[in-house]
This record gives structure tokens, C-alpha cells and sequence, in this order.
């Protein structure tokens, strides 16, 4: 039986991919490095032209660290997950 810390070990083991907002390529979620907010993004938000179109504007770029190829993974093990790799929470 998988415990939640190991399922976090998991999931932090093969995401925590750091990259810039304007990059993002995949769907998941992600944790801003700047602000400690929390990310979802859909398979359908990464298809070109269609809703919903989220841009992120500043002047050095907003890095983002993906935790997990799931956009709905639950907000406490989000958290277990942030607080596991030394990222800021701010949700």
C-alpha cells in the first residue's frame, strides 16, 4: 500500500520541472516560484485558440515549477508536494 508521503516523493520526483511561464507546454499543475500560487492547466487550455487563454505579463518572466501532469491534483497534496520540495505555498 502507497502512503500520501510517498505518493508525494513520487510526483515531485518526476515533475518539479522549472520553466517559464510562456513555455508551458504541458498540462498539470504548477506553482508559481515568484508568488507561491497554484496553477491548473487543463489539456484545453494549451490548445491554440481556444478558451480559456491565460498570459502572464512581467518584465523578467514568471517562472513555474510543475508539481504534477495532473491539473486537478488535490489542493493537500498540492501542498505536501510544495512544502516537499522546498517551495513557497500561497493557496
Amino acid at each position: 500500500m502507497t502512503t500520501l508521503a510517498e505518493t508525494a516523493t513520487v510526483h515531485s520526483t518526476q515533475r518539479n520541472r522549472k520553466i517559464p511561464f510562456s513555455e508551458l507546454a504541458d498540462p498539470g499543475t504548477y506553482i508559481s516560484n515568484a508568488t507561491g500560487n497554484l496553477f491548473r492547466v487543463p489539456e484545453d487550455a494549451l490548445v491554440v485558440g481556444r478558451s480559456p487563454l491565460i498570459e502572464i505579463v512581467s518584465k523578467g518572466g514568471t517562472m513555474m515549477t510543475q508539481i504534477s501532469d495532473d491539473p486537478w491534483l488535490p489542493i493537500s497534496k498540492a501542498r505536501q508536494i510544495a512544502a516537499d520540495s522546498d517551495l513557497s505555498i500561497n493557496f
